[in-house]
């Protein structure tokens, strides 16, 4: 029972703290999500659910630069075989103020894209994200977004011949390590 009712106070203090109002520069955060992920119709490839992690080192007060990495399995809609989506994202990230405890995301930069099993292929182009976090404590958030990831290169099957394109859905929290207000 006691145990119990200090894992409930834990709980408690971590939601019920006030964010702080930024990071320092080199604070760490770590995260986890799931994605929903919407192919190019290009690739004839299946939208479906993966996961993945997300890694931020906070460069100046709201300002951070992000790598994620995600993995999805989809089918083919051609062969009906199996393909592991495997994109890598490395982006400067903005965090503008939404009210106390939210924050709007706004960034882009870099993705690589792997694709294995049944394409054995990879692309790489521009990524950006739109966003909002919301923070539980000063430490833990959640965090919600849409990514848009443009690879130019032509592909005769896709309506927009000069890039292919894919964009998702994400969902996840996270926790910042080190730096920023206790």
């Amino acid at each position: 029972m006691a145990c119990r009712i200090t894992r409930l106070a834990v709980v408690f203090a971590l939601v019920s703290a006030v964010p702080a109002a930024g990071q320092q520069a080199g604070a760490v955060e770590l995260g986890a999500f799931a994605r929903y992920t919407n192919f190019d119709n290009s690739l004839a490839m299946a939208n479906t659910f993966g996961a993945g992690g997300r890694v931020s080192v906070a460069l100046r007060p709201r300002f951070a630069f992000e790598l994620d990495l995600s993995r999805t399995r989809a089918s083919t809609d051609r062969t009906g075989s199996s393909v592991t989506y495997t994109p890598l994202h490395a982006r400067v990230i903005g965090a503008l103020p939404a009210g106390e405890r939210m924050d709007v995301l706004v960034g882009g930069g870099y993705v690589r894209n792997s694709y294995g099993g049944a394409f054995e292929a990879s692309d790489d182009g521009v990524s950006a994200i739109l966003g909002l976090r919301y923070h539980a404590s000063n430490r833990v958030w959640m965090r919600l977004g849409v990514d848009l990831d443009l690879m130019f290169h032509p592909s005769s099957t896709s309506p927009f011949s000069f890039y292919n394109g894919n964009w998702s859905l994400q969902l996840g929290a996270g926790a910042r390590l080190t730096g920023g207000g206790s």
